[in-house]
């Protein structure tokens, strides 16, 4: 049964520009086979279609060196056959009026998606080299015979399918650029809101949970969870063996609780739950006695032995004019009270302000070695 509750695997950006790295090598591939295969059927055999054939064959150097695990070889050499090809061609392929400048147009944003901030250098190096080119191909004068001519009909069907090719790669190069921001911002959040360890949500969590709920009106319990004598085990057994400890019981209580229910780690050896189903005290107090049962049922198999352990648990309801942060208080002094009972029970405490009581739910004691 399923609990709330963070995945571990989000992409690196590192990743991530991999990723359209390899994306953008394969849509060059495919740029320059389509308007090798448009030429060669809708036009006589032109130096031009030579040409293009040629940096197809140099572009495939780039997706070799991407796969030869060399990827920022590969970045740079592709902008570098991608500026050599739009250059030539506005230079020597088209008329004046029928050249596509725009096409340079498609530099910029690819050097920064495919080249990471480290090198910065480098990034700096081409987009000046792409200003220089755009710069001679207004400047040098045409080929008084360009390699293409066309006439005005066969020029609007061409200038059709540079749009739609550049629609495309500007498509691949934006939709590259948000999916890194969405998974940035996913590691954001998975770094303020999920405990490391477990995979739960944390204390940052938990608040804001209980503030959504407060929010909407809803009422719900909180009951938080300590391991007893946990420090006494991370002595005798290593921080290493405690972790594991930690991890197997926060896969115990995921296992055993309702989808429901809310679970978080909210400190070294304590857990949270929040239920809006469980908003009576005695459904709160079924609730505890249900976790207390799961945990001290049957021992933790940690590699080079067992252990068994034993909690405390506090529990708490939530009221309309109070904050999560003041119920969170509450929920404190309710595990402080659990405390102090030579750790054989858990306490609920009932709502806030003088009339609020402590009520202890009965348990089966269990043995701890």
């Amino acid at each position: 049964m399923s609990v709330k509750y963070w995945t571990n695997a989000v992409p690196s950006d590192a990743e991530l520009r991999s990723q359209s790295l390899r994306h953008c090598l394969w849509i060059g591939v495919f740029a320059y086979a389509l308007y090798t295969l448009v030429l060669e059927v809708t036009a006589p055999p032109s130096v031009l279609g030579l040409f293009l054939v040629f940096c197809g064959a140099l572009h495939a150097l780039a997706i070799l060196a991407y796969y030869l695990s060399r990827p920022i070889l590969a970045s740079i050499w592709m902008i570098a056959v991608l500026l050599f090809c739009i250059t030539v061609m506005n230079l020597y392929g088209f008329t004046r009026e029928q050249s596509a400048e725009y096409y340079f147009l498609l530099v910029p944003p690819l050097i920064f998606m495919v080249l990471p901030p480290e090198q910065r250098q480098w990034q700096l190096s081409l987009l000046t080299v792409t200003v220089v080119l755009l710069t001679l191909v207004f400047v040098l004068p045409r080929a008084s015979t360009p390699w293409f001519p066309m006439s005005t009909d066969d020029h609007a069907s061409y200038k059709w399918l540079d749009l739609m090719v550049c629609m495309l790669a500007m498509s691949v190069v934006c939709r590259s650029f948000i999916t890194r921001l969405l998974r940035q911002r996913d590691q954001l959040e998975r770094l303020a809101l999920i405990d490391p360890l477990t995979g739960l949500p944390n204390r940052n969590a938990s608040l804001e949970r209980m503030a959504t709920l407060y929010n909407q009106a809803i009422r719900f319990s909180v009951v938080i969870l300590d391991i007893d004598d946990f420090r006494e085990v991370n002595r005798r057994r290593g921080q290493e063996v405690a972790d594991v400890l930690v991890r197997k019981l926060a896969q115990r209580l995921r296992t055993h609780l309702p989808e429901s229910v809310y679970l978080a780690r909210v400190g070294g050896d304590q857990f949270m739950v929040v239920s809006d189903r469980a908003i009576t005290p005695e459904s709160v107090e079924s609730l505890m006695a249900r976790l207390q049962e799961v945990v001290i049922r049957r021992s933790f198999e940690l590699g080079n032995g067992s252990e068994r352990v034993r909690v405390s648990l506090g529990g708490t309801l939530s009221e309309a004019t109070e904050s999560p942060q003041a119920l969170n208080r509450r929920l404190m002094q309710a595990l402080a009270q659990a405390r102090l009972d030579d750790r054989n029970r858990f306490l609920l405490n009932s709502g806030p302000g003088p009339e609020q009581s402590l009520t202890a739910a009965p348990h089966t004691r269990a043995n701890v070695r």
